[in-house]
Protein backbone atom coordinates (compact mmCIF):
# COMPACT_ATOMS: atom_id res chain seq x y z
CA UNK A 1 0.00 0.00 0.00
CA UNK A 2 2.72 2.61 0.78
CA UNK A 3 4.27 2.05 -2.63
CA UNK A 4 0.99 2.73 -4.40
CA UNK A 5 0.42 5.88 -2.32
CA UNK A 6 3.90 7.14 -3.19
CA UNK A 7 3.40 6.37 -6.89
CA UNK A 8 0.13 8.32 -6.94
CA UNK A 9 1.72 11.18 -4.96
CA UNK A 10 4.73 11.27 -7.28
CA UNK A 11 2.49 11.42 -10.37
CA UNK A 12 0.36 14.24 -8.98
CA UNK A 13 3.35 16.13 -7.55
CA UNK A 14 5.24 16.16 -10.84
CA UNK A 15 2.08 17.08 -12.71
CA UNK A 16 1.59 20.03 -10.34
CA UNK A 17 5.11 21.46 -10.16
CA UNK A 18 5.64 21.13 -13.90
CA UNK A 19 2.42 22.90 -14.77
CA UNK A 20 2.45 26.44 -16.11
CA UNK A 21 0.00 27.54 -13.42
CA UNK A 22 2.36 26.45 -10.61
CA UNK A 23 5.41 28.07 -12.19
CA UNK A 24 3.48 31.25 -12.94
CA UNK A 25 2.15 31.42 -9.40
CA UNK A 26 5.66 30.86 -8.05
CA UNK A 27 6.75 34.05 -9.81
CA UNK A 28 3.60 36.11 -9.35
CA UNK A 29 3.22 35.73 -5.58
CA UNK A 30 6.36 37.70 -4.60
CA UNK A 31 5.63 40.21 -7.36
CA UNK A 32 2.11 40.80 -6.08
CA UNK A 33 3.29 40.94 -2.47
CA UNK A 34 5.94 43.54 -3.20
CA UNK A 35 4.18 45.48 -5.93
CA UNK A 36 2.08 47.47 -3.46
CA UNK A 37 5.14 48.79 -1.62
CA UNK A 38 6.98 49.40 -4.87
CA UNK A 39 4.03 51.27 -6.37
CA UNK A 40 3.69 53.38 -3.23
CA UNK A 41 7.37 54.26 -3.25
CA UNK A 42 7.30 54.98 -6.99
CA UNK A 43 4.22 57.17 -6.66
CA UNK A 44 5.90 59.11 -3.87
CA UNK A 45 9.03 59.58 -5.98
CA UNK A 46 7.01 60.74 -8.97
CA UNK A 47 4.75 63.04 -6.99
CA UNK A 48 7.13 65.91 -6.34
CA UNK A 49 4.32 68.41 -5.80
CA UNK A 50 4.22 69.64 -2.21
CA UNK A 51 0.99 69.12 -0.31
CA UNK A 52 -0.28 72.52 0.88
CA UNK A 53 -2.07 72.68 4.23
CA UNK A 54 -3.85 75.94 5.00
CA UNK A 55 -4.09 77.14 8.63
CA UNK A 56 -7.08 79.38 9.30
CA UNK A 57 -6.28 81.03 12.63
CA UNK A 58 -9.26 82.54 14.44
CA UNK A 59 -7.11 83.48 17.47
CA UNK A 60 -4.90 85.80 15.39
CA UNK A 61 -1.70 84.77 17.22
CA UNK A 62 -1.44 80.96 17.19
CA UNK A 63 -0.77 80.26 13.49
CA UNK A 64 3.02 80.67 13.60
CA UNK A 65 3.45 78.36 16.60
CA UNK A 66 1.07 75.75 15.16
CA UNK A 67 2.83 75.77 11.78
CA UNK A 68 6.23 75.41 13.45
CA UNK A 69 5.00 72.48 15.56
CA UNK A 70 3.54 70.77 12.48
CA UNK A 71 6.76 71.22 10.54
CA UNK A 72 8.77 69.74 13.40
CA UNK A 73 6.36 66.79 13.60
CA UNK A 74 6.73 65.98 9.91
CA UNK A 75 10.52 66.23 10.10
CA UNK A 76 10.56 63.94 13.12
CA UNK A 77 8.42 61.38 11.30
CA UNK A 78 10.80 61.42 8.33
CA UNK A 79 13.84 60.96 10.60
CA UNK A 80 12.37 58.07 12.60
CA UNK A 81 10.70 56.17 9.75
CA UNK A 82 12.84 53.47 8.07
CA UNK A 83 13.95 54.52 4.60
CA UNK A 84 12.22 51.52 3.02
CA UNK A 85 8.89 52.65 4.49
CA UNK A 86 9.21 56.42 4.24
CA UNK A 87 6.38 57.22 1.87
CA UNK A 88 5.13 60.40 3.59
CA UNK A 89 4.52 63.32 1.22
CA UNK A 90 6.11 66.73 1.68
CA UNK A 91 3.74 69.13 3.47
CA UNK A 92 3.90 72.92 3.21
CA UNK A 93 1.94 74.98 5.74
CA UNK A 94 0.64 78.47 5.11
CA UNK A 95 -1.48 80.84 7.14
CA UNK A 96 -4.86 82.04 5.82
CA UNK A 97 -6.37 85.18 7.32
CA UNK A 98 -9.99 84.90 8.51
CA UNK A 99 -12.62 86.73 6.51
CA UNK A 100 -15.82 88.35 7.69
CA UNK A 101 -18.06 85.71 6.11
CA UNK A 102 -16.62 82.59 7.73
CA UNK A 103 -19.09 80.17 6.11
CA UNK A 104 -18.31 81.45 2.62
CA UNK A 105 -14.58 81.26 3.32
CA UNK A 106 -14.85 77.62 4.50
CA UNK A 107 -16.82 76.78 1.36
CA UNK A 108 -14.19 78.41 -0.84
CA UNK A 109 -11.34 76.56 0.89
CA UNK A 110 -13.26 73.27 0.68
CA UNK A 111 -13.66 73.79 -3.06
CA UNK A 112 -9.90 74.31 -3.31
CA UNK A 113 -9.39 70.98 -1.55
CA UNK A 114 -11.78 69.30 -4.02
CA UNK A 115 -9.84 70.76 -6.95
CA UNK A 116 -6.52 69.65 -5.46
CA UNK A 117 -5.18 73.17 -5.01
CA UNK A 118 -4.66 72.55 -1.30
CA UNK A 119 -4.46 69.24 0.54
CA UNK A 120 -6.16 70.11 3.83
CA UNK A 121 -7.42 72.95 6.00
CA UNK A 122 -6.84 73.43 9.74
CA UNK A 123 -9.50 75.71 11.24
CA UNK A 124 -8.57 77.09 14.69
CA UNK A 125 -11.50 78.63 16.56
CA UNK A 126 -11.08 82.02 18.28
CA UNK A 127 -11.42 80.42 21.73
CA UNK A 128 -8.90 77.63 21.14
CA UNK A 129 -6.30 79.20 23.45
CA UNK A 130 -8.78 79.23 26.34
CA UNK A 131 -11.01 76.19 25.76
CA UNK A 132 -14.27 76.06 27.65
CA UNK A 133 -14.29 72.28 28.09
CA UNK A 134 -17.44 71.87 26.02
CA UNK A 135 -16.62 68.77 23.94
CA UNK A 136 -19.66 69.30 21.72
CA UNK A 137 -17.94 72.33 20.17
CA UNK A 138 -14.41 71.39 19.03
CA UNK A 139 -11.88 74.21 19.12
CA UNK A 140 -9.89 72.91 16.15
CA UNK A 141 -11.27 71.27 13.03
CA UNK A 142 -9.41 70.01 10.00
CA UNK A 143 -10.89 69.33 6.60
CA UNK A 144 -9.42 66.90 4.08
CA UNK A 145 -10.55 64.98 1.02
CA UNK A 146 -9.23 61.61 2.21
CA UNK A 147 -11.47 58.79 3.39
CA UNK A 148 -12.14 58.37 7.08
CA UNK A 149 -10.58 54.90 6.92
CA UNK A 150 -7.38 56.21 5.32
CA UNK A 151 -6.52 59.50 7.00
CA UNK A 152 -2.75 60.07 7.28
CA UNK A 153 -3.22 63.44 9.00
CA UNK A 154 -4.92 61.83 12.01
CA UNK A 155 -1.64 60.10 12.92
CA UNK A 156 0.24 63.28 13.78
CA UNK A 157 -1.71 66.49 13.09
CA UNK A 158 -3.86 66.70 16.30
CA UNK A 159 -0.81 66.30 18.57
CA UNK A 160 1.19 68.84 16.56
CA UNK A 161 -1.59 71.44 16.63
CA UNK A 162 -1.98 71.00 20.39
CA UNK A 163 1.77 71.44 20.88
CA UNK A 164 1.59 74.73 18.99
CA UNK A 165 -1.35 75.97 21.06
CA UNK A 166 0.36 74.99 24.33
CA UNK A 167 3.43 76.92 23.22
CA UNK A 168 1.35 80.09 22.82
CA UNK A 169 -0.36 79.56 26.20
CA UNK A 170 3.00 79.23 27.97
CA UNK A 171 4.26 82.44 26.36
CA UNK A 172 1.09 84.22 27.46
CA UNK A 173 1.78 83.04 31.03
CA UNK A 174 5.12 84.88 30.96
CA UNK A 175 7.65 82.18 30.09
CA UNK A 176 10.39 83.29 27.74
CA UNK A 177 10.89 81.54 24.39
CA UNK A 178 13.94 79.53 25.48
CA UNK A 179 12.20 78.12 28.54
CA UNK A 180 9.10 77.33 26.49
CA UNK A 181 11.22 75.41 24.00
CA UNK A 182 12.79 73.43 26.87
CA UNK A 183 9.37 72.63 28.38
CA UNK A 184 7.95 71.53 25.03
CA UNK A 185 10.98 69.46 24.05
CA UNK A 186 10.14 65.79 23.43
CA UNK A 187 11.96 63.03 25.27
CA UNK A 188 12.83 60.11 23.03
CA UNK A 189 10.57 57.13 23.68
CA UNK A 190 11.83 53.82 22.29
CA UNK A 191 9.74 50.68 21.94
CA UNK A 192 11.49 47.69 23.54
CA UNK A 193 10.97 43.96 23.62
CA UNK A 194 10.06 42.40 26.97
CA UNK A 195 12.75 41.44 29.46
CA UNK A 196 13.21 37.69 29.79
CA UNK A 197 15.58 34.94 30.85
CA UNK A 198 18.40 33.57 28.74
CA UNK A 199 18.88 29.78 28.37
CA UNK A 200 21.45 29.99 31.20
CA UNK A 201 18.87 31.50 33.53
CA UNK A 202 20.28 35.03 33.54
CA UNK A 203 17.91 37.95 33.17
CA UNK A 204 18.35 39.45 29.72
CA UNK A 205 17.38 43.04 29.02
CA UNK A 206 14.88 43.75 26.29
CA UNK A 207 16.24 44.89 22.95
CA UNK A 208 14.94 47.73 20.85
CA UNK A 209 11.88 46.60 18.95
CA UNK A 210 12.34 46.72 15.19
CA UNK A 211 9.53 47.42 12.76
CA UNK A 212 11.40 45.45 10.11
CA UNK A 213 11.65 42.34 12.29
CA UNK A 214 7.90 42.42 12.88
CA UNK A 215 7.34 42.75 9.15
CA UNK A 216 9.53 39.72 8.42
CA UNK A 217 7.64 37.65 11.01
CA UNK A 218 4.32 38.75 9.52
CA UNK A 219 5.59 37.63 6.11
CA UNK A 220 5.86 34.06 7.46
CA UNK A 221 2.24 34.20 8.65
CA UNK A 222 1.08 35.60 5.31
CA UNK A 223 3.06 32.94 3.43
CA UNK A 224 1.49 30.20 5.55
CA UNK A 225 -2.00 31.49 4.79
CA UNK A 226 -1.48 31.94 1.04
CA UNK A 227 0.34 28.69 0.32
CA UNK A 228 -1.93 26.67 2.60
CA UNK A 229 -5.04 28.11 0.99
CA UNK A 230 -4.17 27.93 -2.69
CA UNK A 231 -2.07 24.78 -2.42
CA UNK A 232 -4.98 22.88 -0.90
CA UNK A 233 -7.98 24.46 -2.59
CA UNK A 234 -6.73 23.45 -6.04
CA UNK A 235 -7.53 19.83 -5.17
CA UNK A 236 -11.22 20.68 -5.05
CA UNK A 237 -11.65 21.39 -8.76
CA UNK A 238 -8.85 18.99 -9.83
CA UNK A 239 -10.56 15.99 -8.23
CA UNK A 240 -13.94 17.01 -9.66
CA UNK A 241 -12.35 17.31 -13.11
CA UNK A 242 -10.74 13.86 -12.86
CA UNK A 243 -14.01 12.38 -11.67
CA UNK A 244 -15.95 13.88 -14.59
CA UNK A 245 -13.39 12.45 -17.02
CA UNK A 246 -13.65 9.06 -15.24
CA UNK A 247 -9.94 8.98 -14.46
CA UNK A 248 -10.57 7.49 -11.03
CA UNK A 249 -12.56 4.59 -12.42
CA UNK A 250 -9.39 3.42 -14.16
CA UNK A 251 -7.17 4.07 -11.14
CA UNK A 252 -9.47 2.15 -8.79
CA UNK A 253 -8.57 -1.07 -10.61
CA UNK A 254 -5.07 -0.89 -9.07
CA UNK A 255 -5.52 1.26 -5.93
CA UNK A 256 -8.08 1.64 -3.14
CA UNK A 257 -10.01 4.88 -2.53
CA UNK A 258 -7.91 5.55 0.59
CA UNK A 259 -4.69 5.16 -1.39
CA UNK A 260 -5.95 7.56 -4.05
CA UNK A 261 -6.91 10.14 -1.44
CA UNK A 262 -3.67 9.74 0.52
CA UNK A 263 -1.63 10.16 -2.67
CA UNK A 264 -3.49 13.36 -3.56
CA UNK A 265 -2.92 14.80 -0.09
CA UNK A 266 0.76 13.84 -0.05
CA UNK A 267 1.29 15.45 -3.46
CA UNK A 268 -0.29 18.69 -2.21
CA UNK A 269 2.01 18.67 0.82
CA UNK A 270 5.04 18.19 -1.44
CA UNK A 271 4.05 21.02 -3.79
CA UNK A 272 3.42 23.42 -0.88
CA UNK A 273 6.73 22.52 0.76
CA UNK A 274 8.53 23.10 -2.54
CA UNK A 275 7.14 26.59 -3.09
CA UNK A 276 7.44 27.69 0.55
CA UNK A 277 11.06 26.45 0.78
CA UNK A 278 11.98 28.45 -2.32
CA UNK A 279 10.34 31.59 -0.93
CA UNK A 280 12.00 31.30 2.48
CA UNK A 281 15.44 30.63 0.98
CA UNK A 282 14.99 33.62 -1.33
CA UNK A 283 13.90 35.78 1.61
CA UNK A 284 16.89 34.72 3.72
CA UNK A 285 19.22 35.39 0.79
CA UNK A 286 17.70 38.86 0.34
CA UNK A 287 18.12 39.66 4.05
CA UNK A 288 21.71 38.40 3.97
CA UNK A 289 22.42 40.54 0.90
CA UNK A 290 21.16 43.62 2.77
CA UNK A 291 23.14 42.68 5.92
CA UNK A 292 19.84 42.23 7.77
CA UNK A 293 19.93 38.49 8.42
CA UNK A 294 19.57 39.23 12.13
CA UNK A 295 15.96 40.22 11.48
CA UNK A 296 15.07 36.72 10.27
CA UNK A 297 12.99 34.83 12.88
CA UNK A 298 14.99 31.62 12.46
CA UNK A 299 13.38 30.03 15.53
CA UNK A 300 9.97 30.27 13.84
CA UNK A 301 10.93 28.58 10.56
CA UNK A 302 10.67 24.98 11.91
CA UNK A 303 7.26 25.80 13.37
CA UNK A 304 6.26 27.34 10.05
CA UNK A 305 6.86 24.06 8.22
CA UNK A 306 5.14 22.03 10.96
CA UNK A 307 2.05 24.24 10.76
CA UNK A 308 2.15 24.23 6.96
CA UNK A 309 2.17 20.42 6.76
CA UNK A 310 -0.65 20.16 9.31
CA UNK A 311 -2.69 22.84 7.55
CA UNK A 312 -2.23 21.37 4.07
CA UNK A 313 -3.02 17.80 5.18
CA UNK A 314 -6.21 18.97 6.87
CA UNK A 315 -7.36 21.20 4.03
CA UNK A 316 -6.33 18.88 1.21
CA UNK A 317 -8.20 15.93 2.72
CA UNK A 318 -11.32 18.06 2.97
CA UNK A 319 -10.84 19.43 -0.57
CA UNK A 320 -10.38 15.94 -2.05
CA UNK A 321 -13.51 14.70 -0.28
CA UNK A 322 -15.64 17.64 -1.41
CA UNK A 323 -14.27 17.40 -4.96
CA UNK A 324 -15.14 13.70 -5.14
CA UNK A 325 -18.72 14.46 -4.16
CA UNK A 326 -19.18 16.96 -7.02
CA UNK A 327 -20.49 15.97 -10.43
CA UNK A 328 -18.38 18.57 -12.26
CA UNK A 329 -15.92 21.45 -11.60
CA UNK A 330 -18.78 23.97 -11.57
CA UNK A 331 -20.31 22.25 -8.55
CA UNK A 332 -16.88 22.31 -6.91
CA UNK A 333 -16.65 26.08 -7.33
CA UNK A 334 -19.95 26.49 -5.52
CA UNK A 335 -18.61 24.44 -2.61
CA UNK A 336 -15.37 26.40 -2.36
CA UNK A 337 -16.79 28.59 0.41
CA UNK A 338 -17.12 25.54 2.68
CA UNK A 339 -13.37 25.02 2.39
CA UNK A 340 -12.18 28.63 2.30
CA UNK A 341 -14.42 30.32 4.88
CA UNK A 342 -12.67 28.85 7.96
CA UNK A 343 -9.34 30.00 6.50
CA UNK A 344 -10.35 33.64 6.38
CA UNK A 345 -11.57 33.85 9.97
CA UNK A 346 -8.00 34.04 11.38
CA UNK A 347 -7.18 36.83 8.94
CA UNK A 348 -9.98 38.95 10.43
CA UNK A 349 -8.45 38.34 13.86
CA UNK A 350 -4.91 39.42 12.96
CA UNK A 351 -5.19 42.95 14.36
CA UNK A 352 -6.64 42.09 17.82
CA UNK A 353 -4.25 39.14 18.16
CA UNK A 354 -1.23 41.31 17.28
CA UNK A 355 -2.35 43.97 19.76
CA UNK A 356 -2.93 41.48 22.61
CA UNK A 357 -1.08 38.25 21.72
CA UNK A 358 -1.68 36.76 25.17
CA UNK A 359 -5.17 38.18 25.70
CA UNK A 360 -8.26 36.00 26.14
CA UNK A 361 -9.35 36.29 22.49
CA UNK A 362 -5.91 35.37 21.12
CA UNK A 363 -5.49 32.54 23.61
CA UNK A 364 -8.86 30.92 22.94
CA UNK A 365 -8.91 31.27 19.14
CA UNK A 366 -5.33 30.01 18.73
CA UNK A 367 -6.44 26.68 20.24
CA UNK A 368 -9.33 26.24 17.78
CA UNK A 369 -7.75 23.69 15.36
CA UNK A 370 -8.69 25.32 12.01
CA UNK A 371 -7.28 28.64 13.26
CA UNK A 372 -4.25 27.33 15.18
CA UNK A 373 -1.61 27.33 12.41
CA UNK A 374 -2.02 31.02 11.53
CA UNK A 375 -2.86 32.46 14.94
CA UNK A 376 -0.39 30.43 17.01
CA UNK A 377 2.43 31.29 14.60
CA UNK A 378 1.41 34.96 14.82
CA UNK A 379 1.49 34.82 18.62
CA UNK A 380 4.89 33.11 18.60
CA UNK A 381 6.20 35.92 16.38
CA UNK A 382 5.10 38.61 18.86
CA UNK A 383 7.56 40.25 21.26
CA UNK A 384 5.78 38.70 24.24
CA UNK A 385 6.04 35.18 22.86
CA UNK A 386 4.00 32.30 24.26
CA UNK A 387 4.63 29.70 26.96
CA UNK A 388 6.52 26.71 25.56
CA UNK A 389 3.64 24.28 26.13
CA UNK A 390 1.05 26.23 24.13
CA UNK A 391 2.37 25.54 20.59
CA UNK A 392 2.64 21.82 21.39
CA UNK A 393 -0.87 21.70 22.82
CA UNK A 394 -2.19 23.60 19.80
CA UNK A 395 -0.38 21.21 17.46
CA UNK A 396 -1.87 18.24 19.32
CA UNK A 397 -5.35 19.70 18.76
CA UNK A 398 -4.61 20.24 15.06
CA UNK A 399 -3.41 16.63 14.68
CA UNK A 400 -6.49 15.26 16.45
CA UNK A 401 -8.78 17.45 14.36
CA UNK A 402 -6.89 16.53 11.19
CA UNK A 403 -7.28 12.80 11.88
CA UNK A 404 -11.01 13.27 12.41
CA UNK A 405 -11.32 15.27 9.18
CA UNK A 406 -9.23 12.74 7.27
CA UNK A 407 -11.39 9.88 8.56
CA UNK A 408 -14.59 11.66 7.56
CA UNK A 409 -13.10 12.73 4.23
CA UNK A 410 -12.05 9.16 3.44
CA UNK A 411 -15.60 7.91 4.02
CA UNK A 412 -16.99 10.63 1.76
CA UNK A 413 -14.35 9.95 -0.90
CA UNK A 414 -15.00 6.20 -1.13
CA UNK A 415 -18.66 6.83 -2.02
CA UNK A 416 -18.46 10.18 -3.79
CA UNK A 417 -15.78 9.10 -6.24
CA UNK A 418 -18.12 6.54 -7.83
CA UNK A 419 -21.33 8.57 -7.69
CA UNK A 420 -22.28 10.11 -11.03
CA UNK A 421 -24.89 12.54 -12.27
CA UNK A 422 -26.22 13.52 -8.86
CA UNK A 423 -26.40 17.07 -7.56
CA UNK A 424 -24.58 17.27 -4.25
CA UNK A 425 -26.39 18.15 -1.03
CA UNK A 426 -24.62 18.81 2.24
CA UNK A 427 -26.96 16.33 3.93
CA UNK A 428 -25.57 13.64 1.62
CA UNK A 429 -22.09 14.24 3.02
CA UNK A 430 -23.28 13.63 6.56
CA UNK A 431 -25.01 10.42 5.47
CA UNK A 432 -21.89 9.18 3.68
CA UNK A 433 -19.76 9.84 6.78
CA UNK A 434 -22.12 7.87 9.02
CA UNK A 435 -22.80 5.05 6.55
CA UNK A 436 -21.15 1.72 7.37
Amino acid sequence: MPNRILLIARRDYLQTVQSKAFLLGLVLLPLLFGSGFFALALANKMDTKAQRIAVLDGTGIAAAAVIQACQEATQKAIRETPAALAFAPHYVFEEVKPEADQAAQLLSLSDQIRRGEIFALVDIAPGALHPSGDTSQPDVRYYANSSGLVDPLSLWLPAAVNDGLRHVRLVQLGLDQERVADVMRDDRVVSMNLVGKSPSGAIAGGEKRSLQSGFVAFFLVFLLFVIGTFGSASNLSAVAQDKMQRVFEMLLTSASPFELMAGKVLAAVGACLTSSTLYILAGLAALAGMAMIGLAPLHLIPWFFVYLIADVVLLSALAVALGSACANPQDAQQLAFVLILPLYVPMFLLTPVMQHPNGPLALVTSFIPPFTPVLMLLRQASAAGVPAWQPWLGLLGVVAYGLAVAWAAARVFRIGILSQGKTLKLTDLAQWVLRD
